[in-house]
């Protein structure tokens, strides 16, 4: 697979040209400023990422603001793989429905996922199932600078938390995919099961507000409990007067039922006939001299005046309380009637409930039912419960046995594997040669008890800093690229996004290796960024020229790749 051109559509962007073997992304300060950080490498990277079907919700593109970079643009790449010719065109608008000219004829995929699946299959042509997915291989093969080139494996912005993916690696390596994923599906299926573990660890707690080990305790007590109940429901109905009065018994439990229903409601309107006023005291000689002292005599006509306003007030509140006093009467007649049929009931409903007494189980026959039925079924539900867990229990030692007996199968593929291991080893190890003038360096595939499965070990030199470990990502990939056996299955492709935040020696020792000394085939492709004063001091290095000779894109503050400046935003 290799990159032959990015660009928009319509054009908003310089197009960047890329060839065969090393290509450079340079930036560089000019005459409005010396910096030459933040003017556009990382972002041709992300546009080419996002031109490859990179989710969009993962991709740096969508951070910017459409006043800057319209969303209905196309961000095209030309592309070859197999010996076909490819060109993708995909927006931000419609993200997800790209189009794949593919040597003249133009593809609209309504899905994402069916057009990485069609790249999938035009990757992996012969005819087989493909071993990992077109976008599962370039993870690793387009790093996010983002992800800070920790370790060889998480190659994504380390914000995201993706899980690392182990399959793209031990495909390169000829280690059986296979039984890794195998694996990895089991382990889905475990998660499942711990899943519903703790859905009946809670439904348990809601139901006896106990643990599980706690409520499996009471299991006993409760089945002794409804076994109790049913004894006694069981010889109640055997006893020969209980078809007698079983109808007779429920009707008066009804009935008493509607009869304290209507009480509390003639009760609370009851209540609500209280008095709604009170009548005012009004100090008629206050109102008289008050008057007067304005005109003599006014206080009097006007006290006279509100006398007749109070007594015909006096009249209509008397006339509502005895409304209300006539109300009052006719309820609590009606609340003593009621009062009577329930004594009168209770008699009856005690005599006949005395003829059924089970030595005082059964004293409401409508209760003993009910609280048969709750503790039934509760009983019922909690040993579906137990049993459900007991069941999962046998099956994740099932899982967990079977993922043991999945891992040898695949530490045998990985001894079946070592000599294509030790190839690549010492591949690793001319690189750490050249580089860090040694060879103290060591590379390992093993499986493990973490849910990873296998860790891909690779030791070098100073092993643990911040600069060794992002050199030790750029040896391992580049020996993926250049090994005899590894190289057979790799796309070609290789990118690093400014992975060379390392001491001066390292960097100029890197450079001089891939620009001088790396076996390219024709057809590989490596592209990285690079910041021109990390070597402007190397141009008397014979490697300088070279890289001069590599560079396919130079950005400055003045001239960035999308021409403005702007600030993510989301």
């Amino acid at each position: 697979m290799q990159i032959d051109r990015l660009y928009t559509e319509p054009a908003t962007i310089e197009p960047v040209i890329f060839d065969a073997g090393v290509n450079v992304i340079l930036g560089e300060s000019d005459d409005t400023s010396s910096k030459n950080n933040g003017v556009g490498k990382s972002l041709c990277i992300e546009l080419l990422n996002f031109a490859l079907l990179k989710r969009k919700s993962e991709s740096r593109v969508a951070k910017i603001p459409k006043a800057t970079f319209d969303p209905s643009i196309f961000i095209c790449v030309d592309f070859r793989m197999n010996g076909s010719r490819y060109t993708i065109k995909r927006s931000l608008e419609h993200s997800e429905r790209p189009r794949i000219v593919l040597d003249g004829q133009e593809t609209n995929f309504a899905k994402i996922e069916d057009a990485t699946q069609f790249l999938t299959s035009r990757m992996f042509p012969d005819g087989k199932t493909p071993p990992v997915g077109f976008r599962e291989i370039l993870g690793p093969l387009i790093r996010d600078e983002r992800s800070e080139f920790k370790s060889i494996v998480s190659c994504f912005d380390t914000r995201f938390r993706i899980p690392d993916n182990y399959a793209p690696h031990l495909m390169l390596l000829g280690i059986d995919l296979g039984i890794y994923r195998v694996i990895k599906d089991i382990q889905k299926e475990l998660d499942a099961i711990g899943t519903e573990e703790g859905r009946i660890k809670d439904s348990v707690q809601l139901v006896r507000q106990k643990n599980l080990d706690e409520a499996r305790s009471d299991l006993n007590v409760l089945d002794e409990e409804v076994e109790a109940i049913r004894e006694g429901i069981d010889a109640l109905e055997n006893s020969p007067a209980y078809d007698i009065v079983k109808g007779e018994i429920l009707d008066i439990e009804d009935r008493m039922a509607e009869l304290r229903s209507r009480k509390e409601v003639l009760a609370r309107r009851s209540a609500s006939l209280a008095p709604i006023a009170v009548e005012p005291n009004i100090d008629t000689n206050e109102v008289r001299d008050f008057y007067d002292q304005m005109r003599s005599g006014l206080g009097t006509s006007i006290v006279r005046e509100l006398d007749e306003v109070l007594a015909f007030k006096a009249k209509i509140e008397q006339f509502q309380r005895h409304l209300l006093d006539e109300k009052s009467k006719v309820l609590q007649v009606e609340i003593r009637d009621i009062n009577k049929q329930l004594a009168e009931l209770d008699r009856r409903y005690a005599k006949l409930v005395s003829v059924l007494d089970q030595e005082g189980q059964l004293r409401n026959l409508r209760q003993t039912y009910a609280s048969f039925q709750a503790k039934s079924d509760e009983l019922g539900q909690l040993k579906g419960f137990f049993s459900r867990y007991d069941q999962l229990l046998v099956e994740k030692q099932a899982k967990k046995t079977q993922i043991e007996k999945e891992k040898l199968r695949l530490q045998e593929s990985i001894l079946i594997a070592d000599d294509r291991i030790r190839s690549f080893e010492k591949t690793i190890l001319l690189i750490h040669q050249f580089i860090q003038g040694n060879r103290r360096a060591s590379f390992e595939v093993r499986t493990t008890t973490k849910k990873q499965v296998v860790e891909i070990v690779l030791r070098i030199d100073d092993d643990g800093s911040h600069s060794v470990e992002r050199e030790k990502v750029f040896i391992y990939d580049i020996a993926l690229l250049l090994n005899d056996f590894t190289k057979a299955r790799h796309p070609g492709l290789l990118v690093h996004d400014n992975i060379f935040d390392v001491d001066d020696d390292t960097l100029q020792k890197s450079l001089e290796f891939i620009l001088t000394r790396a076996p390219f085939d024709d057809g590989q492709q490596y592209i990285l960024t690079l910041n021109l004063d990390r070597v402007q001091h190397c141009r008397d290095e014979v490697w300088y020229e070279e890289l001069e000779r590599s560079v396919v894109a130079t950005f400055t503050k003045s001239n960035r790749f999308l021409k403005t400046h702007y600030q993510e935003v989301g």
